[in-house]
């Protein structure tokens, strides 16, 4: 078997210029990247610090209310402003308890797309 020679291709000044810039814009655009990723990762730890914070501080807050609660006395209500408080309960619980037709929202989305297709 014959030993393989390397195959050299011949470019011009100006094909290498332009192949170089190419190159350095391509690390440019990933080093831009790597900083823009360095910087989101630095920003995530900050809102994570800063969630926790707010988390504790709901706790020591709903702590702080329950306390309350517990020291001050129960207003005894007439039976008028009783009625109605309960009527809002009812009305908050049933207002939580419906479920969100994803299908409505699908037809919906298609019967948009199908007014742009006929424009």
């Amino acid at each position: 078997m014959k030993t393989q020679n390397p195959i050299h291709i011949r470019l011009s000044n100006s094909e290498a210029t332009n192949i170089k810039r190419d190159m350095l814009s391509s690390q440019m655009s990933s080093i831009r990247v790597a900083k823009t990723i360095k910087n989101f990762n630095e920003l995530r730890q900050q809102e994570l610090k800063i969630k926790t914070n707010l988390q504790k501080k709901v706790k020591e807050f709903k702590a702080d209310i329950k306390k309350l609660e517990q020291l001050l006395p129960k207003a005894n209500l007439p039976k008028i402003l009783q009625k109605h408080e309960a009527d809002k309960d009812i009305g908050e619980k049933i207002i939580r308890q419906i479920p969100i037709n994803d299908v409505n929202l699908d037809e919906q989305l298609q019967e948009i797309q199908n007014r742009l297709n006929s424009l």
